[in-house]
């Protein structure tokens, strides 16, 4: 029965993704930018956006015009190593500075005894800088481990306070959310608290992973101001009412899933004030801008709210909807997400994934 009520979810749904509303804001056309995992808007650095390359690139990110995309300087890490640098964020530490967060938490085999997480005072750089290769603030590193074992996860966030969270990554849409210990410490490995549970389900959105994108969850944000969190999929964002920084108890609530702009591989998204900013990996990839929805709990907007800027971030959230926003129960252990965790969902989707997948492979 299970398996039938998954099957029905997937074939009856939509088979193509609405168009977005969402807009190109640019292409990032620097040869060396090619797997920008993440994307996150400046802070200290009005009308800049930074990126970074996950695995394979030297332990350095970018600092990008937030018009044009043009690169305005190269920020090497000094004493960091990019294993599988798989997000950035910018946000305010404990200590009020405006900071730079390099989650290098990718683990596609689950084989890592421990993932690192990297924070530098966010540099000054004015987006119309020609571009130069600059070193960064040393680091502080977190230095962690998962509490079950080994995981991967590509999602990270931080609330304005300064603290962090993981969410992993689930091709069956089972992520864990966990919290980061209150203070780095580069001399041992700590123990991520987990905090929580998000079951993400099928939306019929066309993808080149198929239903595993549509369940994957690949990047977080958290916005300037602490009212919204979200997470990405390689096809949609979901959006939550955050108060007083308590993610446990926003991921407990129903989500409103938005639609994104069809992307090669979405990996990024960082919350700018009314407007979500989304990239992906390839090179010579475009960044869009796509409405953030009114979710439960907000209050209407200033009139001033409707025009986006990265150099202007603490905006109210929109009071209207997109047209492709849904309200869904994906939460933690509530909703559907009790039901589907605790009748072992993550079978009956693989099974649904390979009839529907033999049913429309064509005879020879």
């Amino acid at each position: 029965m299970l398996v039938a009520v998954v099957l029905l979810a997937v074939l009856g749904g939509p088979t193509a993704a609405a168009a977005a509303p969402g807009h190109r804001l640019f292409t990032i056309t620097d040869s060396r930018i090619t797997e920008a995992s993440g994307i996150a808007v400046g802070l200290a650095s009005p009308g800049v956006v930074y990126v970074q390359n996950d695995s394979g690139d030297s332990s350095r990110f970018f600092a990008l015009d937030a018009r044009t995309g043009a690169t305005a300087a190269t920020f090497a890490v000094p004493a960091a190593r990019n294993v599988d640098w798989e997000d950035i964020a910018v946000a305010r530490d404990a200590a009020g500075t405006p900071s730079v967060w390099l989650a290098d938490i990718g683990d596609n085999d689950a084989a890592r005894s421990e993932v690192q997480v990297y924070r530098v005072d966010e540099p000054h750089v004015a987006a119309s800088a020609r571009d130069g290769t600059l070193r960064s603030a040393r680091p502080d590193v977190w230095r962690l481990r998962y509490p079950g074992g080994a995981v991967n996860a590509e999602s990270f966030a931080v609330t304005p306070d300064g603290t962090g969270y993981l969410v992993t990554k689930s091709v069956v849409g089972a992520s864990v959310v966990y919290r980061l210990p209150p203070r780095p410490d580069a001399s041992r490995v700590q123990t991520l608290q987990r905090v929580g549970a998000i079951q993400f389900v099928p939306d019929g959105t066309s993808n080149p992973f198929g239903i595993a994108g549509e369940l994957s969850a690949t990047a977080a944000s958290i916005s300037r101001d602490g009212s919204v969190l979200v997470v990405r999929t390689y096809t949609a964002a979901y959006v939550w009412r955050l108060r007083g920084a308590d993610v446990r108890a926003a991921i407990a609530q129903r989500a409103t899933r938005v639609r994104l702009p069809e992307q090669r591989q979405g990996e990024g998204i960082a919350v700018d004030g009314p407007r979500l900013l989304v990239d992906s990996e390839g090179v010579g990839t475009a960044v869009y801008a796509v409405p953030v929805p009114r979710v439960p709990g907000s209050s209407a907007p200033s009139r001033s709210s409707t025009a986006s800027s990265a150099s202007r971030p603490d905006r109210p959230v929109p009071s209207s909807a997109p047209a492709n926003a849904r309200t869904l129960p994906v939460g933690g252990t509530s909703h559907l997400a009790r039901w589907l965790i605790g009748t072992g969902a993550a079978a009956a989707v693989i099974v649904a994934i390979a009839v529907v997948r033999s049913r429309r492979r064509p005879s020879r």
